[in-house]
C-alpha cells in the first residue's frame, strides 16, 4: 500500500538530532570538508524508520531490476546489483519524495556541505534504491554526476561479508582506490551518510556471502552541477 505521508518533519531522531537546521549541520562541516563524508547514525526515530524501511522494501519488491554490466564511462568498472529508479519511486511512493524534499533535511545538509544543496534535475537519479545480495555483487569505482549523496541503510551485511564503502577524499582518480589513500567504512541498519560524491572517488566492495545490502540514496546538486540535466549513469543503472 502506498503510504500517504506528506509531513516528514517528525521522522528524525529528536534525541540525537534535536533540531535539523543549517546551524546544526555546520557543526559537521569541518569533518565533511576534510573527508568529503560524514556518518549519521540513528538518524531517524524508530517508528519512522520502520515505516520507511517497509516502504523501501515494498517498492523494491515491485520495481527492482537486476543490473550486470561494466560502466564504460568509468574505466569499465563493474556493476552487479539490483536497482529501482527515481521515476519508479516517485510513481509509487508519496513518502520517499516528500522526505527527499524535506526542508529541514535540506537545510541540515546545506550546513554540512557549507554551500547550497539543490534537488537534482534528473528524475531517474533523485531517490533510488540499491541492493547487493549475491556473492560477488559490487558497485565499482566511480564519481557521480551530481555533487552529493545522502544514503539511508535499511539492510546491511556483517563486516566479514564485504560490502563496505571505500572512498578517497578529494581524489577523482579510480586508481587511488585500494591504496593507502583510501578509507573504508562499514554501516549498520539505520545509519545514514552524507558524501561529496563528484569529487571523491568511491565504490562498494564485493560481497563475499549471500547477504543483503540495501539502501535508499538521495542525490543532490550544488551550484556547479545543478544545470546538468541527466546523469551519465541514469540509463545504465535506472533506465
Amino acid at each position: 500500500m502506498n503510504i500517504v505521508y506528506h509531513n516528514t518533519a517528525n521522522f528524525f531522531n529528536a534525541t540525537k538530532y534535536s533540531r535539523l537546521s543549517r546551524e546544526a549541520g555546520a557543526l559537521l562541516h569541518e569533518e565533511f570538508a576534510l573527508n568529503c563524508y560524514v556518518k549519521l547514525p540513528f538518524f531517524f526515530n524508530d517508528d519512522s524508520f520502520a515505516i520507511l524501511k517497509a516502504e523501501i522494501l515494498r517498492i523494491f519488491e515491485q520495481h527492482s531490476r537486476r543490473r550486470d554490466f561494466n560502466m564504460k564511462h568509468e574505466q569499465n568498472t563493474p556493476r552487479h546489483l539490483s536497482t529501482v529508479s527515481g521515476v519508479a519511486v516517485a510513481e509509487d511512493s508519496q513518502l520517499i519524495p516528500a522526505l527527499y524534499r524535506d526542508s529541514q533535511l535540506i537545510e541540515f545538509l546545506c550546513g554540512i556541505a557549507g554551500t547550497q544543496v539543490y534537488l537534482v534535475p534528473d528524475p531517474f537519479d533523485r531517490h533510488v534504491i540499491h541492493r547487493l545480495d549475491k556473492i560477488g555483487d559490487v558497485h565499482g569505482g566511480h564519481l557521480d554526476t551530481y555533487a552529493f549523496a545522502f544514503a539511508i541503510f535499511i539492510e546491511t551485511p556483517p563486516e566479514e561479508a564485504g560490502g563496505c564503502l571505500e572512498f578517497v577524499p578529494h581524489s577523482m582518480e579510480i586508481s587511488d582506490l585500494d591504496t593507502p589513500f583510501a578509507k573504508r567504512v562499514g554501516h549498520n541498519i539505520g545509519d545514514c551518510y552524507f558524501m561529496k560524491t563528484n569529487k571523491s572517488v568511491h565504490r562498494v566492495l564485493p560481497l563475499s556471502e549471500e547477504v543483503k545490502r540495501t539502501n535508499l540514496i538521495f542525490t543532490y546538486a550544488d551550484d556547479e552541477t545543478i544545470n546538468i540535466d541527466i546523469s551519465y549513469s541514469s540509463q545504465p543503472l535506472y533506465g
